[in-house]
């Protein structure tokens, strides 16, 4: 599951997941709860050693947001947290 860490406007996601050619975190998102995508990040094996990305959440934002983990072999994990 993706752990999620709120600092200010920050919000950083990371996912401790193999990053191997073979099995690997493909994309993280961070979409606020009307569906606007406040962040995303695209990872490749070959150049990320770790799943981690931070986004910034616009300013004043208050309500859900979900941080999405998607896995090349295991699909979709989501973690709701409320800002």
């Amino acid at each position: 599951m993706p752990l999620v860490t709120v600092e200010g406007r920050k919000v950083t996601v990371t996912t401790a997941h193999p990053m191997s050619q073979d099995h690997y975190i493909v994309r993280h998102t961070l979409v606020l709860e009307n569906g606007t995508v406040a962040g995303e990040k695209t990872y490749f094996p070959a150049q990320d050693s770790k799943a981690a990305a931070t986004f910034e959440i616009p300013s004043g934002y208050k309500g859900k947001c979900s941080a999405t983990s998607f896995c090349n072999l295991h699909d979709l994990w989501v973690t709701e947290i409320n800002l």
